[in-house]
């Protein structure tokens, strides 16, 4: 029998690169608990307005369930603002026609704003919990992590740490249901249904419909910038990896409420769901604690997995697009620094000030100086190819002909694109770069590698962070070197306009030294400027 020598060089070169197996063009997380899945449509929503439009059209459309996992939320968010119906209303509502409506819920560990903590035996929410033909919830209460911090490229030494359950959050954020026509999709993304984090595009300062009902306006205005977010849709097999992990923590979950709820018997088994006829190859993944659940003991890294492999396989004349709340993994920011030194261009585009004076932002700027650790963040700020950057927004002041408002636009988009000359993978959804993200909070991603998808979704990105149509968004996608250089350029005369009080050319800033101004609005009559379809729904 003849040796097959490229099937020899294969396995000796899969051992001596076995921390990152795989090829640019494919580098699925083989340690995560789904598979990459053939044949699935999948549509990206920019903003709060466009992806809860289309979640609450997807609740009004089911027939026989609907599923959901919730982190941060408020039982008064409003959908859509024009109609007046917070989404426990259609919720509710759902129900009582017979649709399967299940949730199950982060329980944090202390008291935490935004969130819908497990209702004591006193204190109910209407509609949930309440026997048959109700909302069945169930809260889960986090874990946290203890072990060592290890960089799979060795790029510093492992140290231990030690992070206690009060630190854990279930981060995910996404909605399963049947289409109503034998169908089944899943939404995956990061907004949280909290008032505060609905927004469009234009991000307006004063936009009233990110202000809660019964919340004063211009206090919610002033306390809470405008925010920028995705969210994903899926149909097709890999939908179903999003249910299997709604089953999972469902049936897993740590407060159950016995006595009013029920485990849910999956209503379809991936092979059950169809593939989408020309569809695209997509990854579910996870972040999920060890010892979470039963069925999966030691955790779950995917999402990890997936960026490191990314990152490591990208080189001169490819681009590395970030979007992200934090930026503080030292094991990625080390494969970043790498990817930077041989020759990509990096354009990370990342929160001015992440959680500024809350418990969470106090918490999470301890976890940075860990991550910090060796200096490797600040090495890869101040690399010739990498451009760290920031949004803001800007409109003109109702009280002052001539004058604008300018403000910091929130970034809580977690997305992560790499774009060669014929390949790409982009990844999206709850997971941020950061430690508690990718090792121990429960997140959940998509990651695709469909060339002619990435490009456009970056393309609606950069058209509305540098107010350039797609066409021009596109062309700059296919030249890495002067993509950089334009929106670094842009940048720095963005933030000599606002210095100035001048209009700025789009809305991206230098992170380092941009200082935007406090948003004052007294004195503005909102209610002249508050879209007529909000009015009954304050």
């Amino acid at each position: 029998m003849g040796i097959d020598l490229s099937r020899l060089w294969e396995v000796i070169c899969s051992v001596f690169t076995s921390g990152h197996t795989e090829t640019a063009s494919r580098p699925w997380a083989k340690t995560g608990a789904y598979p990459p899945r053939l044949g699935n449509e999948v549509k990206i929503f920019l903003d709060g307005q466009a992806a809860y439009r289309e979640i609450g059209a997807a609740f009004h459309q089911a027939k026989k369930f609907l599923y959901l996992t919730i982190s941060f939320g408020s039982q008064d968010f409003l959908l859509v603002p024009k109609n007046g119906e917070t989404m426990f209303d259609i919720l509710r509502s759902r129900r009582k026609e017979g649709v399967d409506v299940r949730m199950v819920v982060w329980q944090p560990g202390r008291t935490t704003p935004d969130t819908i903590p497990n209702p004591t035996p006193k204190a109910t929410i209407a509609g949930v919990n309440e026997g048959v033909g109700s909302i069945q919830a169930r809260w889960d209460v986090a874990k946290g992590y203890e072990g060592m911090y290890r960089s799979p490229g060795g790029h510093f030494e492992p140290f231990p740490l030690d992070f206690p359950a009060i630190l854990g959050c279930h981060h995910q954020k996404t909605y399963i249901m049947d289409d109503g026509d034998g169908g089944i999709i899943a939404f995956v993304g990061g907004v949280n249904p909290v008032q505060a984090y609905w927004d469009t595009p234009t991000h307006d300062s004063i936009d009233v419909r990110r202000v809660p009902k019964g919340k004063d306006l211009l206090q919610g205005l002033e306390d809470v910038p405008p925010l920028h977010d995705i969210f994903y849709r899926i149909k097709g097999q890999a939908s179903g990896d999003v249910l299997a992990n709604f089953v999972e923590r469902y049936n897993g979950a740590s407060i159950r409420h016995a006595e009013v709820t029920q485990d849910v018997i999956s209503p379809f088994t991936v092979d059950q769901i169809p593939q989408v006829p020309n569809g695209i190859e997509v990854q579910v993944l996870r972040t999920i604690a060890p010892k979470t659940y039963t069925g999966t003991e030691s955790g779950d890294r995917g999402i990890r997995e997936l960026y490191l492999n990314a990152i490591h396989n990208a080189k001169e004349g490819d681009l590395v697009y970030i979007e992200d709340q934090y930026f503080f993994d030292h094991g990625i920011i080390s494969e970043i620094h790498e990817a930077a030194e041989r020759g990509a261009k990096i354009i990370a585009i990342l929160s001015w000030k992440p959680d500024e004076g809350t418990s969470v932002g106090e918490v999470e700027a301890v976890l940075e100086e860990i991550a910090h650790f060796q200096d490797e963040g600040r090495l890869v700020a101040g690399h010739r190819n990498v451009a760290i950057l920031t949004l803001g927004n800007r409109r003109t002041d109702p009280r002052t002909p001539g004058r604008l408002i300018y403000s910091e636009t929130y970034i809580h988009s977690k997305t992560l694109a790499v774009v060669g000359h014929d390949c790409a993978v982009m990844t999206g959804g709850s997971a941020n770069i950061a430690f508690t993200s990718m090792w121990f909070h429960s997140e959940m991603n998509i990651a695709c590698t469909d060339y002619a998808l990435i490009k456009d979704w970056v393309g609606q990105l950069w058209s509305e962070h540098l107010c350039i149509s797609i066409a021009e968004a596109s062309r700059l996608l296919s030249s890495p070197n002067e993509a950089f250089d334009f929106f670094k350029e842009q940048a720095q005369r963005n933030l000599q306009a606002m210095n100035d009080g001048l209009l700025p050319d789009g809305c991206v800033y230098p992170r380092e030294g941009t200082i935007f101004p406090s948003r004052e609005l007294d004195g503005i009559n909102l209610t002249s400027v508050i879209v007529p379809e909000r009015q009954a729904g304050l």
